[in-house]
This record gives structure tokens, sequence and C-alpha cells, in this order.
């Protein structure tokens, strides 16, 4: 590991470099997009994160955040209802409902977010319960392979068993490397394709494999044991 980075809690100071990081990663897939908007899209998004984190902890090298993972401990959460991060996602996102170039981006989002609710209520009614979240996981591009997603997910594991944390689970799509996690003895256990979006597109994507590959599903993965993964269960290995 590189000795030069350090990790600590994150920080209310940390909330601008880690929203850069979100639309490096995620939200400039649109040329046509300027950069105040997709900005503004980072942020609905990391406080959409904030607004279900109770603990967190980024790796800092020189000063700068390059790595965060952001999880939820039901037990640890004191919040009821909507909290402030709830507010600042309707404050920023009002506006852009009267900004034309945001509305696609806005129903894109608003989509993932429908296909969350729908796996997670899939899954406990086929039984899965959690009392736990891997809210959000990210590492600068340019910092990846140094071990640090490593840590923080390590880490991350940690805070589950101290706080005797069962099950949990974790949202993320085929744009991510979602192989770090089946890696990791995690189980996916639901899947859903966001793109097409009309039944013409689905019948030609399902008529071309390749298509269909690069087309963007999304995914929940949980840590519940199952014999796809030989009965690892992440949370109880040494």
């Amino acid at each position: 590991m590189n000795d030069s980075i350090s990790y600590r809690t994150l920080q209310r100071t940390d909330y601008p470099a880690l929203t850069k990081m979100l639309c490096e990663t995620w939200h400039k897939q649109d040329p046509q997009m300027d950069e105040d908007l997709q900005m503004k899209l980072a942020q609905i998004d990391l406080e959409y994160c904030l607004a279900r984190t109770t603990t967190a902890e980024v790796a800092v090298r020189d000063g700068e955040v390059v790595g965060a993972v952001l999880g939820r401990i039901d037990a640890q959460e004191t919040r009821k209802g909507i909290n402030r991060h709830h507010r600042s996602v309707m404050k920023i996102m009002g506006p852009l409902f009267f900004n034309k170039s945001a509305h696609q981006a806005l129903k894109n989002m608003l989509n993932a977010e429908k296909a969350d609710r729908q796996m997670i209520k899939q899954a406990k009614k086929d039984g899965h319960a959690y009392d736990g979240e891997i809210v959000l996981f990210i590492v600068r591009e340019d910092m990846r392979g140094q071990g640090i997603g490593q840590h923080l997910f390590d880490w991350m594991l940690n805070e589950f068993k101290v706080n005797n944390v069962e099950h949990y689970f974790l949202y993320t799509d085929t744009d991510c490397d979602y192989g770090f996690y089946e890696d990791r003895g995690m189980v996916r256990r639901m899947e859903m394709p966001m793109e097409p979006h009309t039944p013409k597109e689905d019948t030609e994507a399902h008529q071309e494999a390749d298509y269909l590959d690069n087309h963007l599903h999304a995914l929940m993965f949980d840590n519940e044991t199952s014999p796809a993964n030989e009965g690892v269960n992440p949370l109880g290995r040494d």
C-alpha cells in the first residue's frame, strides 16, 4: 500500500472533493451537458448518499481526498424521516426541472433510484433482510490499483462487524467494476436493465447479445451466503 495515503473520518469540508469525484466518474458522460449542470447532478448524488450515511471514511493524499466509503448501519440511525440532506437534494433539483438540458439526466437519476427501490423491495419479499448498506464506494481514477479501495472496503466490513451487522447490501451498475464485489464473495442478488427504454429497443437488444452487454444494468449485491460463492460470507472471513 502507498505509504503517502492516510485515512480518517469523513468531514463536511470533504464534500466538494467527493462531488468532483462523483462528477468525473459518473456525470461527465454526456458531452452536451455543461460542467455546471454536471456538478449539480453530482451534488444531488452525494446528498442522496449522505442522507443514508451513518459512518464513513476517506483516503487522503497530500491533503486531497482521493477515495471514500460511506455506509449505513441501521442501528446507528438517529434521524427520522426527511433529514437535511434530503432537503438539499430537493433544493438543488428544483430549479433543474426548468432546465431542458437537465431533463434526461434527471430522468435517468430518478429511474436509477426507482430501480434501486424495486430491487430492495423484491429482495425483502424473497426473504432477505438487511441491517447495513455500503452507500458509496469510490476511488479517484488516477489512484486506483494502490490498495486504497481494499483498505476502505475492509474498514467498512470491520465497522459492520463491530456493530453486529450480519447482512448488508449495495447498489451498483454495469458501468462500475462490479467484479470487485463478486471477487470478495458477495452475491449478485438482483439485476434490472436500465436501458433500452422502449419495448422496440428491448427486442432489438435481446437480438444482439453484444449490444445488450453494453447497456446499463442496475445491480444489487449482498453478503448472504449462497452456493454461487461456495458459502463465503465476507463478514466472516479472517
